[in-house]
């Protein structure tokens, strides 16, 4: 277990209910995950789980139930709220400044960052960010493997690098727990091996919790502590990975019987 964890759940759902019009998507859905651990959930392409991170990260309301952030009810808070209490969010498809060079990138986040909790940015009227925020950025590039391309648009990225920038620009806001929606999707394989060894380099580094979807069984197997299974917006299973791996529900849904021995 990283550094600096306590027994106390960082993120807890009760009985979290969504609805689009009369059309049920997620059906009482509960989970608890402590800090410093990698929770994966999985499930069929339509069973819900970008609803349930769009509820849990706040871009999108829940219809009932309460969801616990370090023990604080954000049930009603919005995704800035709980970006600044210390949530991070990485999206399917990724999202950074096209125009900006990858160092911009990050030292717009860090300056972000700085500004929404009253730290110090440097003079206003500056040309050029300050040496602290210019090496904090500089310290980013280095953790994501992103030195070689500091100068280069992001618009010119490839997609497992503009994914790797995305998440490097979450970091860069110091959350204490990152919602990585999907972060190997569409990438070539040596590019999802890649980022999975930055996402367990961060937890086990920093001790940040992080809670994701995937639907590369591989990367799940390989970094999850703890998994949930979704099917139709209700929880089929949450167990180990050997738990879900053996679960019969779970192979008849999901996995198939060939994944018990991936």
């Amino acid at each position: 277990m990283a550094p600096g964890i306590s027994g106390t759940d960082i993120l807890s759902i009760h009985d979290v209910t969504k609805s689009y019009g009369s059309l049920p998507v997620l059906k009482g859905v509960t989970l608890s995950v402590g800090p410093g651990r990698i929770f994966a959930i999985i499930g069929p392409n339509g069973a819900g789980k970008t609803t349930l991170f769009k509820v849990m990260t706040g871009e999108s309301p829940c219809n009932g139930g309460r969801i616990l952030f370090d023990g604080a009810d954000v049930t009603r808070q919005p995704a800035h709220q709980r970006v600044r209490m210390g949530m991070g969010r990485t999206f399917q498809v990724a999202r950074v400044f096209s125009d900006f060079t990858v160092r911009d990138n990050l030292v717009a986040a860090v300056e972000a960052r700085r500004r929404a909790h009253g730290e110090a940015t440097g003079p206003v009227l500056a040309i050029d960010p300050p040496d602290f925020i210019l090496d904090e950025a500089a310290a980013l590039l280095a953790e994501g493997g992103l030195e070689r391309l500091a100068g280069v648009e992001a618009r010119f990225l490839s997609h497992g690098d503009k994914k790797r920038l995305e998440f490097m620009i979450a970091l860069a806001l110091k959350p204490r727990m990152l919602m990585l929606d999907e972060p190997t999707a569409g990438m070539s394989p040596t590019d999802r091996q890649g980022i999975a060894r930055l996402i367990a380099r961060i937890r086990d580094q920093r001790g940040i919790t992080v809670v994701m979807t995937e639907h590369d069984m591989d990367i799940v197997f390989t970094l999850a502590d703890q998994i949930m299974v979704l099917n139709y917006g209700e929880t089929v299973a949450t167990g180990t990975v050997d738990e879900i791996r053996h679960n019969p529900a779970v192979q008849d849904v999901y996995l198939g019987k060939e994944m018990t021995h991936a």
